[in-house]
């Protein structure tokens, strides 16, 4: 799959994302849980005092879905990473106040997070990014 090129393509998949979580249907609702709970690197979005958080591994491929997403075998974290720490002109990094809400977005969702993300890697976490996800 293609990597995102620009901004917009990382909101549309911040969108699907969302229209996953808020449909509340069991495969779509539980495919992007587990993608938050294992993720390791975020694009981070502030809108009306909540954080969202939302995994590159996913939100790095252009026009992403649960399907794609799943058929997706040669899928890659560093692939993603690489092409939205372009976008954002920063790598991510960790930062401990960002995983204390990322902790609290996990409780939100009805989860407890796990200590590290996955391989027991270190969440790391993009700036701030304020916007609407609609």
């Amino acid at each position: 799959m293609k990597t995102v090129e620009t901004l917009s393509e990382v909101k549309a998949n911040c969108k699907k994302l969302n229209e996953y979580l808020n449909s509340k249907v069991d495969l779509e609702y539980s495919f992007a849980l587990n993608l938050i709970k294992k993720g390791t690197c975020f694009v981070v979005i502030r809108n009306n005092n909540e954080y969202y958080f939302y995994p590159s591994r996913f939100i790095g491929y252009a026009n992403n879905s649960m399907k794609a997403h799943l058929n997706n075998e040669t899928k890659d974290g560093i692939e993603t990473n690489h092409a939205i720490s372009f976008l954002f002109g920063s790598k991510p990094c960790p930062n401990p106040l960002l995983d204390q809400y990322y902790r609290a977005y996990c409780e939100r969702l009805g989860f407890e997070a796990n200590d590290k993300g996955c391989f027991g890697v270190e969440r790391k976490f993009w700036q701030v990014w304020e916007t609407t996800i609609d």
